[in-house]
């Protein structure tokens, strides 16, 4: 469905759990992952980590689906056409805070490189698609530099390090992925409300998930 503008929760990850032992991941839409006791539920977000053999997983977020004992489901995420799995952690989001500051948000990025394909026989300029961008998102919010959110993102900035974030509409579909934040900003004037804004640089996808 086409979502709308309200009752919009983003949120940032600030604890995260004992990694998770993963064995093995099936080729498969969507892929599911092997990790004995694993103890995770369904609708947990996390992270893989130390990825070997299935490169194209390293990194990535994922949400925990159809959970068993031994098993859980990738959800919405086809890791048919990938390498295989020899090893991997994955790391569980334990707490979240959410930026209730956020005004907007957007998806951009993961425009292809333009390669030149034009040879001497051309009249016309000729390109084909290279490597994919990554996929950046931008946010605006309302400046609180003292929010717990807002501390998160900043220390992760300076740091280097990734972020998970996860946005959920009120119908319950949710927007999901980890990357590098940029430092905020903030811009005040006269008769206005502060204003701030920041962007992720997307490791790997972000995953769309369907309402639960």
């Amino acid at each position: 469905m086409i979502q709308k503008g309200r009752n919009v929760r983003v949120e940032v990850a600030t604890v995260y759990g004992t990694a998770k032992t993963v064995s093995a991941v099936s080729k498969a839409n969507p892929g599911v992952a092997s990790s004995t006791a694993h103890g995770l539920a369904n609708a947990s977000i996390g992270y893989f980590d130390n990825v070997s053999g299935m490169t194209e997983l390293d990194g990535q977020v994922c949400c925990v689906a159809n959970q068993a004992t031994g098993t859980f489901e990738l959800q919405a995420l086809d890791t048919s056409g990938y390498g295989t799995f020899s090893s991997g952690d994955f790391i569980p989001v334990t707490t979240w805070k959410t930026l209730s500051q956020a005004s907007s948000y957007e998806i951009g990025g993961g425009d292809a490189d333009k390669l030149d394909a034009t040879t001497l026989l051309d009249t016309v300029k000729q390109e084909e698609n290279g490597m994919l961008a990554a996929q950046t998102v931008t946010f605006n919010a309302f400046s609180d530099p003292q929010a717990d959110a807002f501390a998160q993102i900043r220390k992760d900035a300076k740091a280097g390090a990734y972020t998970v974030f996860r946005i959920t509409f009120p119908n319950g579909e949710r927007r999901i992925f980890r990357g590098q934040p940029s430092l905020p900003g903030e811009s005040v004037q006269l008769s206005a409300l502060a204003t701030s804004g920041f962007s992720v640089t997307v490791k790997r996808d972000v995953i769309y998930l369907p309402a639960a």
